[in-house]
This record gives structure tokens, sequence and C-alpha cells, in this order.
């Protein structure tokens, strides 16, 4: 009886010294967290952390991040929470029905339950036209990519209780509507891939994945250049593959939401497709200059160096606030660059958006070029009070619906925007009200 209280005793002294043992030689190997996950450093040690108490407080946090097993112990914690309570322990991730995964972004923006107003829709719309406009009048091309969205693409698998009985409209379907009224180049990828899904032979969204599966990046890329391609009347660089890998368990990017879960076992999927893909860069091939804005669709063709091979100059500016270019040593600021220059270099630029951040469509990208077009027009030096008094007229039209809807009327009647239609009719208003 003791012998077995000793060999109690001593497993429980193991269990509470090995953690310790862990931390600092690190013995066992352990596969880190995936996601943004920080490490707290060692705190120094000062007269001053002490007696303020930011001392301790930083070394409790030290060592309950740092704890040795820490990383396997959540995963045994989120792995019990997914097998047992059909639970995810990760942001924003729902788990839908046959554990197919989704973040709420992607639900809401199929329900429409993320809806946006159309006159801010129209804004952005009128913005569109206008930089392809003037690109256009420098022999340069502007598109637009609408990405799909996992909500779209399996709405069968959504939770009963995110669906939205009152569902009418949704901000893609807006948005479509208005790209084709208004004469912009877009390609809608949303749609396409809806209208493949019961015919394609491999499937263009994992189970665990968030973003456009690995094969069906390869059916997009190849789709934008046969657009690209006929908008320049250039012969790019050829893009295929030469056969296909198979997975039953995702790779890459197909499976992002079960690695941001950090469980332990990974979660078996229907059979992935892997194109082993081939570039065909002979010396007269026309490789076009480009800036992509969006969001991190564009990650599995910029990270899997696709975009690379087939563009001369490759940038990416990631939600219009990071710029990415691989000739450069890092990222730069997106508000460091001059727009209109950049824009200038360019042969294509294209805007890319999933459906479940249209409410942010374009992320400022248009707003900052329309800005600094406008801004460049203008010579002389601003009369603040007289442009403060147009900025107050231009706000009461938008609140007027029946004047906004004037506005509009003329704007299609001259073939100008509604913006330069609105600032137009507030200056004529400005200087009425100013010579009485």
């Amino acid at each position: 009886m003791k012998t077995t209280r000793y060999i109690l005793f001593a497993l429980l002294m193991l269990l509470l010294v090995l953690p310790a043992v862990q931390q600092y030689s690190g013995f066992i190997p352990e596969k880190p967290l995936n996601g943004a996950i920080t490490i707290p450093t060692k705190p120094a040690l000062s007269w001053k952390s002490w007696f303020d108490a930011s001392f301790q407080e930083q070394y409790d946090d030290f060592l309950e991040q740092g704890i040795g097993f820490r990383p396997t112990l959540i995963r045994i914690n989120n792995q019990i929470a997914f097998t047992l309570f059909d639970t995810a322990l990760a942001n924003g991730v729902i788990i839908g029905k046959n554990n197919y995964l989704y973040e709420i972004n992607y639900i809401k923006a199929f329900e429409g339950t993320d809806l946006v107003s159309a006159d801010s829709i129209q804004h952005q719309v009128e913005k569109a036209r206008f930089l392809q406009d003037e690109m256009s009048k420098m022999g340069k091309h502007f598109l637009i990519v609408l990405a799909p969205g996992k909500g779209t693409y399996y709405p069968e698998f959504i939770p009963e209780k995110y669906r939205n009985p009152n569902k009418k409209l949704t901000n893609y379907q807006i948005y479509s509507t208005k790209l084709k009224e208004s004469g912009i180049n877009f390609i809608d990828f949303n749609n396409w891939f809806v209208k493949m899904k019961d015919t394609t032979s491999y499937p263009l969204y994992s189970k665990t994945g968030i973003h456009w599966s690995v094969y069906g990046v390869s059916l997009a890329v190849d789709s934008l250049l046969k657009y690209m391609e006929k908008a320049s009347g250039k012969d790019m660089v050829d893009f295929g593959w030469d056969g296909l890998e198979f997975s039953n368990y995702p790779k890459e990017t197909d499976n992002d939401i079960a690695d941001g879960m950090n469980i332990l076992f990974p979660i078996r999927t229907e059979r992935m497709a892997y194109p082993r893909n081939r570039f065909t860069d002979q010396p007269d091939k026309y490789r076009p200059n480009v800036i992509a804005v969006g969001d991190s669709y564009y990650w599995n063709i910029m990270g899997s160096g696709i975009s690379a091979r087939l563009f001369a100059e490759n940038n990416f500016w990631y939600y219009n606030k990071e710029a990415f270019n691989p000739s450069w040593e890092g990222a730069k600021q997106v508000s460091s660059l001059n727009i209109i220059d950049e824009i200038n270099r360019q042969d294509f630029v294209i805007l890319l958006c999933t459906d479940a951040n249209l409410p942010k469509f374009a992320f400022g990208f248009l707003d900052d070029y329309y800005k600094a077009t406008h801004k460049s027009i203008t010579a002389p030096p601003l009369d603040k009070e007289r442009e403060k008094r147009i900025l107050e007229i231009m706000t009461a039209i938008r609140d007027s619906k029946d004047w906004a809807d004037q506005i509009r009327v003329k704007a299609k009647n001259k073939g100008i925007g509604f913006e330069e239609m609105l600032r137009l009719d507030a200056e004529w208003v400005y200087e009425q009200q100013k010579s009485k």
C-alpha cells in the first residue's frame, strides 16, 4: 500500500516538474501553435519595475505563455471542444454541418446580414468607372475580380441558427448588377465557381479551408490570363499544369481554417487535387506590370509564386495598407507611395475582393485615387471657407433622396460620374447663394 502511494506521489511530482523542465530544456520537440501567437520575452528586473509591480505582472505572463507543453495542452483542449462539443476555439470560426468549416463573415455575406447601403455601393462603382476611364485614356487596363466566398459555394452546410429567413439582397448581388450597368470590366469568379460546382472534377473549396482551393486558384489564374491577353491583344506567358497530385488530407492553404484551430488530429476531407503548374516563359512573351489591390484571396496567387512568373512588375497592395513586391527588401506602407505615379507605371490594375469583404470594397483604394487626381487638378490655393460650404451643400444633396436622384439623372445625361456632377451642382448653388 505504501509503495503504491509512493509511486503515485512520485508521478504527481513528475507531472508538476516536467513542464518546467520542458520550458527550459525543450527536451521533447513540440510543434508550435499556428496563427498570430506572440510569446513574451523574459522581463528585465529593475528597482522601478519591482516596486511598481510591472515586473511581477510581466513575469507571470512570461511563465504562463512559455510553460512547457503549452502547445500540446492547448491542442488537447481544442480537440476536446471540437470533438465533444462541436465548438471551434478560434476567433470567428464556425463549424458547419458534416464538419465543414466557415468563418462567420462568409456566412454573413451569403445570408445578406452584412448589407451596406445601395448609395455607398453606387459611390464606389462610380469611382471605379472613373479610374477605368482614366486608365483607358493612357492605353492601360483596369479590372475588378469578384472572388468566390465559401458561404456562397457551400450554403447547404451552414448551421441553421445562422440562416437568415428575411434574406432579400446581398452586397454581391448589388455590386455585380451595378458593375454590369456601369460598363466596368470585371470577372465574376463567385458566380463561375457556383456554376461549376456540380460539374467540376475536383473541389474548388476544401472542407477545412476558407480560400479557394489550390486547384480552384489554378483554374482562376488560367481564366484571368485569357482575359488579360484579350484586353491587351498580346501573347502572355503560357500557364497550365502537367498532371495532378491527390490527397485525402488537405495541404497548403486548403487547410488554413483547421490549422488555425490548433487541434491534435487532421480532419479528413474529400479527395483534393494539386496541379503541377507549368509556365512557358519565352523572351517574346508579354509580361505586364501589375498592381493587384485586394484581400487574402490574392495571397494564394502571390504567395505561391504564380504572379512572379507571369508579371514583370509584380505588386500586391494587401487591403490597400501594405505593399509587397518581390524585388523589395520588405513591405512598404501604401500611404508612403504616390498612388498616381504607381498606377501610371502599370499596364494593369486589378482590384480583387471576396464577397465577405464587400462591405469594405476597394479598401479605400478608389477613394485615395479619386482624391489624389482631383487634388492635382485643383491648382489655385484652396479657399477654406468656400470649400467648407461646398462640402456642406454636397452633404445636403446626398441626404435629400429627390435631389440626389436629380443629380444622378443629370450625371447620366452628361456622361459623367455622380460625384463629379454632385460637385458641379454644389459649386453652382454656392455661387448663387454668394451672389445674393
